[in-house]
């Protein structure tokens, strides 16, 4: 069947702390038939196959619905807006820089091979004979011809060297300008993606555009956040800019989407709650719990038609291996399990009930079943017929064959009768139970033999059913298989294999290509998991939470994103923010006034830690890392040194004797501060001193604080801890000086001093 294919391009993606959500769309014209089925085609195989999802929007009339979506393997299609698979230029040069290298192997050996060769001696001449003449206008002929070789060759080397160099420079310039460059580059006519088959329903046809909405995840995507803070001249406004740095190798492109950035995790494991019953009365146990359902009685009867039309004209089919007879334990063990059950099912008024009837039907069968022994190869009895099979093993195992018919059920009249007189005799639960194992052994055993009735005194003590544990692959629901009625274990869910999964999204394509697919997607998720690994730029960190709250940042334009795995910066959003200047000083350590700006958060949400680059009227200042600001908060920024205000302390010691006898020392401190400030506007300063603090246990010092002018205050930073902390905030008009002082007196004994000196400053 030929499938429409419908055009689609991404809208809307949302990067999230790891990985993103991609959001494409495609249009279903108006005026025109739904298609049952459409595909959208170009997905990255790194998607997960797990993630994917369609919805359908619109106005208007009753809208189509999506009632089946398949992930698919299919040929890549061609875009002719990417750039070619193959670089052309870029091949040349690589061949270049070979034919290069080979020419110059080829000339070295060459040389190698003249300077071997040697002007050998002249032969010694035999005893009585006169010396062999020497052929020296031969050697001077070879020695010439040696060196004006090597010279040539030499001069070719020296050539050939600098086209060498100028084509691996251009080949290296080459690559460093693809990798630059998106990776997502015209697909080769033999490359895979992936692909969504949608089915559709619809009852009109519509009359407006119709979207088609696909979302999935893609891995590896990652960010950090960046801001840009621009300053008046003033110092009166600010407006922030807030960026970020993304990365993503996904194989696709994102062109023109709406950028949406979040702290969170894009999948999360979260256990729900539950809430317990509270009962009055005996404690019974917790339900169980499973993750999987033994089949249904009676599937092999879906190949009672298929099983007789290959018996009467069909080719004979290959029969499953017999399983073995079930063991007297196993019958025993469901005789009992069955009997458990019998007196919930007596009828209040002694008439025979549905379930009893169907019950002692069975009880019957697993009877025969232990008296009379299956032959070999015959086929298996099942535990229960009619009802739900009891799990005696883990599911997907082997399937049984079609079961023998059950024989028919006995009159259960006297039965009934039993039940309730019974019921009427004991006096309850205990009593019917007890007779019921003498009704069940009347009824199996008896005086002419047969065995397998009940103990007397009771049946078997109930015991709960114990629960299997599924191994995970077992509730991996989406790659179960039925085999086909060929395979010797039909009617049973079976695991299937990555590879045949994914072979599977080939045929539904008909593609039959031998690729070892999984290698393939496997080696696609890896690149994208490795978006990034060259690290984030300097001073940046990666977005997490806030105190436990998730927040996301939209961008305000559309943002383009290629897929080559590096961080580009890309903005978000820009508002305006009220700012409060001001000037702190610190004289004790150092006279340099280092102006700051406290500035209000213009977000509903925080501003993550990050680095921030600081503008004043369009001139670049500063970066500066940028602390975490709560939502409509505020934010301290330094901005360096101001040279428009000067500031000088001086101090004053004096060492005076006190006490009645002098017994005392009285180590006066005088400090004088002067603030002057050069600019044309007036500031406010604060400026910050420290008084000398007392340790534990040092009763025989005492510190008391004389005049102050004007008065202080006590100074107790946030981010660290500082003792005898004071500050002066002070309004300093334009032009003008300011004058600060205070003075404090140590008293230590006479017969003792300070360490380090009895000078503080």
């Amino acid at each position: 069947m030929n499938v429409p294919v419908l055009t689609s391009r991404i809208d809307s993606v949302t990067v999230y702390r790891q990985g993103a959500l991609v959001c494409r769309s495609a249009i279903l014209l108006a005026a025109q038939p739904v298609p049952p089925q459409v595909k959208v085609l170009g997905l990255p195989l790194s998607l997960e196959d797990g993630s994917v999802r369609v919805r359908v929007e619109g106005e208007g009339g009753e809208l189509p619905v999506a009632v089946d979506l398949r992930v698919a393997l299919d040929l890549a299609v061609p875009d002719p807006a990417l750039p070619p698979p193959d670089d052309a230029e870029l091949k040349q040069a690589r061949r270049e820089v070979r034919s290069l290298a080979d020419r110059r192997a080829h000339l070295e050996a060459q040389r190698a091979r003249i300077e071997r060769l040697q002007v050998f001696e002249r032969p010694a001449n035999k005893r009585g004979h006169s010396p062999l003449p020497s052929p020296t206008t031969a050697r001077l002929s070879l020695i010439e011809f040696q060196q004006q070789q090597l010279a040539a060759i030499d001069v070719q080397l020296q050539q050939l060297h600098g086209e060498q160099r100028q084509a691996e420079e251009r080949r290296e310039h080459l690559e460093t300008r693809r990798q630059a460059a998106s990776k997502a580059r015209q697909a080769k006519p033999h490359e895979l993606r992936k692909a969504a088959l949608i089915s559709l329903r619809a009852h009109d046809v519509p009359t407006t555009p119709v979207r088609v909405i696909l979302e999935y995840m893609v891995p590896g995507a990652r960010w950090a956040p960046a801001y840009a803070v621009s300053l008046s001249r003033d110092m009166a406004r600010a407006t922030v800019a807030v960026r970020a740095v993304v990365a993503q190798d996904t194989g696709e492109d994102w062109t023109g989407v709406r950028l949406t950035l979040a702290t969170a995790d894009a999948q999360r494991w979260v256990e729900l709650p539950e809430m317990q019953a509270l009962r009055i009365g005996r404690r019974q146990p917790p339900p169980q719990r499973r993750g999987w359902r033994a089949p249904p009685a009676g599937a092999a009867e879906l190949y009672a038609d298929y099983d007789r039309f290959l018996a009467g004209a069909g080719p004979p089919r290959r029969k499953p291996t017999p399983e073995p007879a079930p063991s007297d334990e196993w019958v025993d063990r469901e005789i009992d399990t069955l009997a458990a059950d019998m007196p919930s099912a007596v009828t209040q008024s002694g008439m025979v009930s549905p379930q009893q009837r169907q019950l002692l039907s069975q009880l019957q069968q697993l009877e025969q079943a232990r008296n009379q022994p299956t032959p070999p190869g015959g086929p298996r009895l099942e535990a229960k017929v009619g009802a739900p099979a009891r799990p005696t093993a883990p599911p997907m195992r082997s399937a049984p064959p079609p079961p023998a018919p059950p024989p028919p059920p006995t009159p259960a009249a006297p039965q009934a009768m039993t039940f309730a007189a019974a019921q009427r005799k004991g006096g309850g639960f205990g009593g019917a139970l007890a007779d019921a194992g003498g009704a069940l052994a009347g009824l199996f055993g008896g005086s002419e033999g047969g065995g397998g009735g009940a103990p007397r005194g009771g049946l078997a003590r109930l015991e709960p059913e114990p629960e299997h544990e599924a191994a995970p692959e077992q509730l991996a629901y989406g790659d179960l298989r039925m085999p086909g009625p060929e395979a010797s274990r039909r009617g049973v869910l079976t695991l299937s294999h990555r590879r045949e999964r994914y072979l599977e999204m080939l045929w539904v394509r008909e593609v039959t290509r031998e690729i070892d697919v999984v290698s393939l997607i496997d080696g696609a998720v890896a690149r994208a998991q490795q978006a990034g690994a060259r690290g984030l730029p300097p001073r940046h960190r990666f977005a997490e939470s806030w105190f436990g709250f998730d927040y996301v940042y939209a961008a305000e334009t559309p943002i383009d994103i290629p897929s080559d795995g590096d961080y580009h910066s890309v903005p978000l959003l820009k508002q305006q923010a009220p700012i409060q200047l001001g000037y702190v000083v610190v004289p004790r350590e150092s006279t340099d006034v280092y102006r700051f700006v406290k500035l209000k958060n213009p977000l509903d949400a925080p501003l993550l830690p990050g680095p921030a680059d600081i503008y004043v009227g369009g001139d670049y200042l500063l970066s500066a890392d940028l602390k975490v600001a709560p939502p409509r908060g505020e934010v301290q920024i330094g901005l360096g040194v101001e040279q428009a205000i000067k500031v000088s302390r001086n101090t004053h010691y004096r060492e005076e004797a006190a006490g009645l006898m002098g017994g005392s020392l009285s180590l006066r401190h005088d400090i004088e501060i002067e603030v002057a400030n050069r600019s044309a506007r007036p500031v406010e300063v604060e400026v910050q001193e420290r008084l000398p603090s007392l340790r534990e246990r040092e009763d025989e010092i005492q510190i008391d604080v004389g005049a102050v002018e004007p008065a202080w205050a006590p100074f107790e930073p946030e981010h660290y801890e500082l003792q005898g902390g004071h500050r002066w905030r002070v309004q300093v008009p334009a032009g003008q000086q300011k004058k600060l002082s205070a003075t404090y007196v140590v008293r230590i004994s006479a017969k003792k001093e300070l360490v380090g000196g009895n000078r503080r400053e």
